[in-house]
């Protein structure tokens, strides 16, 4: 039985709900697992069948923010630093390089191209690079080289939602600046960056987020004065045991900063995610 094109159009539309319905399902069970493994004790974390319903203890939680001998608010501390800096890097870098593609073309296109090509590449085939060049530097453990390659990591992202929205902007607008004797300097910085606001504050959340979450670079690069709050939660897994209890408790402490972020600036990066597309 042949099915018409309207059904067949129906079924897969059901079948990719369902899909996005059942990973949904999948990642809320996953972090609603993990909260309660972080209120376990570790004879309630090792049970079998596993518990539902137990004591709660705040252990978990004590012992990563300091009592264990952890320093974990120091890994949290870093994180901050290095994902607020490098998101504001990645911005100021990204305005003028999208300025230039947009309006000027030539060697803009050649930046994007460079960008694209370096961004499909798999970060792990830089790993061993990375380390190298670091290392020769004497800038291992330091949170100059994290910051470093955050930015790298953040930049096409950032760089091709800033061509959205400046190719949303009418051009009108800078010929008439130019006409009252506006350097290119000044139109970037007195009439795009006030224009391009929202853009600007949901590119920074999103490049803050992607930081914050990175784990390979920063792996590779600290140790421990620049630890961040990812690689930190890794110290739970030794040649022993794998701390489950006090792991839970870290990744819903590291987890906190971010969601405030989001639900402080949701209305700021809603209304840049949708004030410009990449046009083709």
């Amino acid at each position: 039985m042949m099915l018409s094109k309207k059904t067949r159009s129906m079924l897969s539309m059901a079948l990719v709900v369902a899909l996005i319905a059942v990973i949904i399902v999948l990642f809320d069970i996953g972090v609603f697992t993990n909260f309660l493994t972080s209120f376990k004790s570790s004879a309630d974390i090792s049970a079998y069948p596993p518990k539902w319903i137990f004591r709660p203890v705040l252990d978990n939680y004590l012992n990563v923010l300091g009592k264990g001998g952890y320093d974990f608010g120091r890994f949290i501390s870093n994180s901050f630093i290095i994902a607020l800096v490098s998101s504001f890097l990645a911005v100021a870098v990204t305005i003028p390089a999208a300025y230039s593609i947009v309006r000027y073309h030539g060697f803009g296109d050649t930046i994007l191209s460079a960008t694209m090509l370096l961004r499909l590449m798999p970060a792990l085939a830089f790993a061993i690079p990375v380390f190298l060049i670091f290392n020769r530097l004497k800038m291992l453990d330091t949170k100059t080289s994290i910051i470093f390659m955050h930015t790298l990591f953040i930049t096409p992202t950032s760089l091709l939602l800033f061509i959205g929205y400046i190719q949303d902007l009418p051009k009108e607008i800078e010929e008439a600046a130019m006409i009252d004797g506006a350097s290119t300097l000044q139109i970037l910085a007195r009439i795009l960056v006030p224009v391009l606001r929202p853009g600007i504050a949901s590119t920074a959340i999103l490049g803050f987020i992607t930081s914050w979450n990175e784990y390979l670079f920063s792996g590779i690069l600290s140790f421990k004065k620049a630890v961040t709050a990812t690689v930190g939660t890794s110290f739970f897994i030794t040649s022993y045991q794998v701390e489950w209890g006090n792991m839970a408790a870290a990744i819903m402490v590291s987890s906190i900063p971010t969601i405030l972020f989001i639900f402080v600036a949701q209305k700021s990066l809603v209304s840049g995610m949708t004030a410009g597309s990449v046009k083709g």
